[in-house]
Order: C-alpha cells, then sequence, then structure tokens
C-alpha cells in the first residue's frame, strides 16, 4: 500500500505537469490560429496550417483528458473517511480502457447515473473490481458489439452493473475467478446481473462513522 500510495503522489505531480506543458501548447496553437486569422489571405498554405492546427488542437484536447483520468488513477489508493465516488471512478476506468477494448473492436461505454454514490473502498479497489470484470466480458463479445457499465443504488447499496455477456459464459472465463476472489476479500456481492445478463457487483456501503 505504501508502495501504491508513493507512485501515485510521484504520477499525481507528473500529469500537473504534462496539463502545463499541454495548456502551453494549446495556448501557442490558438495564437497561430489567430495570426492566420488575421493575415492568412496572401498565404499560400493557409488551408494546410488551418487542417495541421485542428488535428493538433484535437490532440491536445485528447491529451488532457487521458492525463485527467491519470491523475485520478493517481490519487486512487488513498483512502477517505467519506468512500469512493462510484461513478468517478468508473469514468476514469471507462476512459483508460478505450483501448483494450479497441484492440477487442468493442465499443465501451459508461452509462450516466447517480452521481456522488460512495463506496466504503477505495477507487482503486473500485476501478479493479471493474476492469477485472471487463477483462472477463471483452473476449467474449463479437467484433462491433457495444459493451456498457453503469452504477446505480439498490436499497442504499452502490451496484456496479456490467450489461453484457451471458453470466454462465462470464463465469467460464479463468479472469471470473480472479474477480470472484477479490470481491469476497472485499466483501463486495458478486452475481449474474438482470435475465442472467453480465453481472452486478454490489459495493459496501460508507459506515455512519465514515459518512
Amino acid at each position: 500500500m505504501r508502495d501504491a500510495l508513493f507512485m501515485g503522489r510521484l504520477t499525481a505531480q507528473a500529469t500537473h505537469e504534462m496539463q502545463n506543458i499541454l495548456a502551453t501548447i494549446r495556448e501557442s496553437s490558438g495564437l497561430m490560429e489567430d495570426l492566420l486569422a488575421l493575415d492568412g489571405e496572401g498565404f499560400a498554405h493557409t488551408e494546410r496550417f488551418k487542417k495541421s492546427l485542428a488535428v493538433l488542437s484535437a490532440q491536445v484536447e485528447r491529451g488532457m483528458v487521458l492525463s485527467e483520468q491519470l491523475n485520478f488513477c493517481a490519487h486512487s489508493p488513498e483512502a477517505s473517511p467519506a468512500g469512493a465516488e462510484v461513478d468517478a471512478a468508473l469514468h476514469a476506468l471507462v476512459g483508460l480502457f478505450q483501448r483494450t477494448a479497441a484492440r477487442c473492436r468493442v465499443s465501451l461505454a459508461l452509462t450516466p447515473g447517480r452521481t456522488a454514490l460512495r463506496t466504503a473502498l477505495r477507487s482503486v479497489e473500485v476501478m479493479s473490481l471493474a476492469g477485472l470484470a471487463l477483462d472477463c466480458a471483452l473476449p467474449l463479445l463479437p467484433r462491433g458489439a457495444a459493451l456498457t457499465l453503469a452504477a446505480s443504488e439498490q436499497e442504499g447499496v452502490a451496484v456496479v452493473r456490467l450489461d453484457a455477456p451471458g453470466h454462465e459464459a462470464l463465469r467460464e472465463r479463468p479472469e471470473y475467478a480472479d474477480l470472484a476472489g477479490f470481491a469476497k476479500a472485499l466483501g463486495v456481492g458478486l452475481g449474474p446481473g438482470p435475465n442472467g445478463l453480465g453481472l452486478e457487483l454490489s459495493l459496501p456501503r460508507v459506515t455512519a462513522q465514515g459518512a
């Protein structure tokens, strides 16, 4: 745990520096766009420069989003008396899992849910549980399939739901045993989703002292 917290602290500092670098690039490209707009008529390559600056701007925004998600991960091992915010942890996980999903030719998304839904777990534990669930599901889905994660509240308990594939197929995956063991160690309920599709993780609620 101490190692994870230390590496998280270093990573958080690095992501802040990355954001500063990207902000400088964003500001410089914006200045070049303004200059082209002011006096670009006599420049033969104006359109090519505009297209290049548009690509640069899009990549800077992508980098900012990724650095924010990585910054969240850096802080995820930290414990909080108020517990972890489930939707925020899933949002960061889904963003950083896009490359894995893309390799499987699967579209991965987070269904908007209730914000400020909390659990006694740390964010890193929520992300690890959901990540293991995704590792189980992604190889089973056909190319072009869509997979969603969602967080909801059921009888005062935060529940993370994966909507596909069938639960029995998930149970056959070797990663499922790791997920089941990890869930048991954390006091997390694990079972099938509605109609036997996907799975549900029932997360421990924040105690009165930690609320």
